[in-house]
């Protein structure tokens, strides 16, 4: 069965935290002719003796240890840098290397070589590595892609931040024709990288070598987190790769990649661990040094409040390209920091029918911090249900002539509990008296509107303790998801937390906890009072029907 096994072209990797100046490949090529595949003929008898026809060619073995980003150069590299041409920068460096072996009176003649990082090759976009010999294989439109998508800028000048602080432009936001280096930044995140080919010169010996006949027998990769990326992996003891050469003749090549790098004994690596665990404990006590054995605590009496939101979407309105305008609407005793921002606008959407709903996805998040405290003085005020907050909501339309149109109004309330919560809320808009004002909506644009938005739930100038919208004449229109997630913060949670038992300070006298128990102990009155009720109705029925029993039985 290993006869039929077939070595695998594809990529595997590694993450490792050691130096990379450390990894070492062993590489081993050999050339595969038909004098080592086919048996020699039998020895032929002349002049009596046995003289045996020796092999046409002989088996050309090449083993090398390549250190990571270890430059070695080919033949034709050799040829090219040993005459001073002008050279600049790198060609510079390469000349002076080159002249400096040539020095030593020997001339490399070796098949294996590299390019490493800074090589033009590997800069260049047309690097893709096939996954067969096959001459007619052609690259797919994802490998050409992804081989565009890894270039890296050939240059060693510094490259400085555009900006250095979050920017959000206020023009030319959607950039109707985006560049390709435009695309690439924006849809594809890859880490910095350094690359290394192990390539072979498989032309024959007795000719220049020319560009045609070298190959790449393996790539590896580096990026930032430390991942080495190996293709095509390391055999370990499989069976060797084969590579076939495209000129005349179509010389076979087998070749091995092992890993060559010093591996760590048992104490060393316990060494490393330690080292490791000292590293890692040193950076906790800085960051708990940082950040403190106490959250930051509001002020006694004082409830925080945080809320966490998203305009989820947006569905069956009368018209297209929905936006909706919203803003906190603070209850009495309620605060918010003068810097905290309380309204917010969203994107125009338009919709998309969604099996019979025509939904508009905005997923639109904000956020806002608020403080409860009820410090009035006069008794009636202390005794008042506390009110949580409100977000206004007002869904609008723009269509392509640049009219508006209200579509609708709701709020949501903010829930009086943490945790996370998905609202649903209907919305309306007002209608006018006559059919001329549907007509000038729907022609001219324009519709009528809320004066004051707090209308959508209790006025804020109302004072009284009935409120009543009877003659106002409304429309039922679409509906608005919202979602929110909500935080509470306090110190009487701290207390409840240290001292095991029921929370009640803060929120007793925040009035929540006293108004529940209100409704508790009437709901449970009611309760029992329904429970009398229905047993003393039970027990008058039985009565009535013994009665009525007597009766009939007196009768006849």
């Amino acid at each position: 069965m290993a006869d039929l096994y077939e070595p695998d072209f594809g990529a595997a990797y590694y993450r490792s935290k050691d130096p990379v100046k450390n990894l070492k490949f062993n590489v081993q090529l050999d050339r595969v002719t038909s004098s080592n595949i086919v048996p020699s003929s039998e020895p032929e008898e002349h002049n009596g003796d046995a003289q045996s026809m020796p092999n046409d060619i002989q088996k050309d073995s090449e083993q090398v240890v390549i250190v990571w980003q270890e430059k070695i150069f080919s033949q034709r590299e050799i040829e090219t840098y040993r005459v001073d041409n002008n050279f600049d920068g790198l060609e510079r460096k390469y000349h002076e290397e080159v002249t400096a072996i040539l020095s030593r009176g020997t001339t490399p003649n070796n098949r294996i070589f590299t390019y490493v990082d800074h090589d033009n090759f590997s800069q260049s976009d047309e690097n893709v590595f096939y996954m067969t010999n096959s001459p007619s294989e052609t690259p797919t439109v994802l490998a050409e892609k992804m081989a565009h998508l890894r270039r890296r800028r050939v240059g060693g000048g510094k490259q400085t931040r555009q900006r250095n602080t979050g920017f959000v432009p206020k023009v030319n936001i959607v950039d109707s024709q985006p560049s390709d280096d435009l695309r690439n930044r924006n849809h594809i995140m890859e880490a910095p990288s350094q690359v290394m080919y192990i390539m072979a010169d498989l032309s024959p010996r007795e000719r220049p070598a020319t560009p045609d006949e070298e190959v790449i027998l393996g790539i590896v990769a580096l990026d930032c987190n430390g991942v080495l990326c190996m293709r095509p992996d390391f055999n370990r003891g499989r069976k060797p790769y084969v590579v076939e050469t495209s000129s005349f003749g179509k010389e076979v090549f087998e070749y091995m990649i092992e890993h060559a790098s010093k591996v760590m004994n048992r104490q060393e690596q316990d060494k490393e661990m330690k080292m490791y665990r000292e590293v890692y404990n040193r950076h906790k006590d800085f960051l708990q040094a940082c950040v403190g054995d106490e959250f930051e605590m509001p002020a006694p009496d004082v409830l925080r409040l945080l809320v966490y939101g998203e305009i989820e979407s947006a569905k069956n309105f009368e018209f297209d390209d929905l936006y909706c305008h919203f803003f906190v609407d603070l209850p009495k005793f309620w605060t918010a920091e003068k810097h905290q921002q309380l309204s917010w606008v969203t994107q125009t959407c338009s919709t998309k029918v969604e099996g019979r709903d025509d939904v508009a996805k905005f997923s639109f998040p904000f956020s806002f911090e608020l403080f409860y405290k009820n410090d009035s003085v006069n008794e009636d005020e202390q005794d008042e249900v506390p009110h949580f907050p409100l977000i206004m909501l007002e869904v609008l339309s723009l269509d392509s002539f640049k009219r508006f149109r209200t579509e609708g109004y709701t709020y949501v309330t903010v829930p009086n509990a943490p945790g996370s919560k998905k609202i649903t809320s209907h919305c309306w808009r007002p209608i006018g008296m006559s059919v001329a004002s549907e007509l000038r909506r729907y022609f001219v644009g324009g519709s009528p509107e809320l004066e004051d938005q707090t209308y959508t739930a209790i006025p804020s100038t109302f004072q009284g303790s009935h409120l009543s919208k009877y003659g106002f004449r409304t429309e039922t229109t679409g509906e608005v998801t919202v979602n929110l997630n909500v935080m509470m913060q306090a110190r009487a949670f701290m207390e409840k937390k240290s001292q095991k038992r029921s929370l009640g300070s803060l929120l007793d006298n925040l009035g929540v906890n006293a108004v529940q128990a209100n409704i508790a102990s009437v709901l449970e009155a009611f309760k029992k009072a329904r429970q009398r009720m229905m047993q003393a109705r039970e027990n008058a029925e039985k009565e009535l029907t013994k009665t009525t029993g007597r009766s009939v039985e007196s009768a006849a």
